[in-house]
């Protein structure tokens, strides 16, 4: 009798049974989590009224009270020597002592839709309004702000 079979029985005995091992305790085996984050509609609007002088810049603060939709719309823009088309800078992020520090920005001209938007967790954050440089003459504008 010869050693060489007995062997290639056991080792394929051992191979299949480490490929059949579907336990829950198998590295194989993978778990996933679901986690659900409540994403709430803009429900309250507030409204930012000022004027921007030339090369300046203006910021409101806000507060999200919970998770959700977070919406900044330029409207309108008025002014002696000032194009109610004119392009400002818009801009949204958190406050830093006396200034607004954004993260998200654009340059537009007053809408009727929302220029930013996004999801944003409860906090304080604030909008500014700036000059790009197509001001001759201080510029009235308002913009609404609308959040959970």
């Amino acid at each position: 009798m010869s050693i060489a079979p007995a062997v290639v029985v056991i080792i394929t005995a051992l191979v299949t049974a480490a490929c059949g091992n579907d336990s829950p305790t198998s590295p194989s085996s993978t778990s996933t989590s679901t986690t659900t984050t409540t994403v709430t509609t803009a429900s309250i609007t507030e409204d930012f009224t000022g004027t921007v002088p030339v090369g300046g810049s203006l910021f409101y603060s806000f507060t999200v009270g919970e998770n959700g939709t977070v919406n900044i719309t330029y409207t309108a823009v008025s002014g002696s020597g000032v194009p109610g088309t004119v392009w400002l800078g818009l801009g949204l992020g958190t406050p830093s002592g006396e200034d607004c520090v954004t993260t998200s920005n654009v340059n537009t001209p007053p809408t009727g839709t929302a220029q930013l938007t996004g999801t944003y967790a409860p906090g304080i954050y604030c909008v500014k309004v700036s000059d790009i440089g197509n001001l001759y003459a201080p510029a009235t504008f308002d913009v609404t702000i609308a959040h959970p």
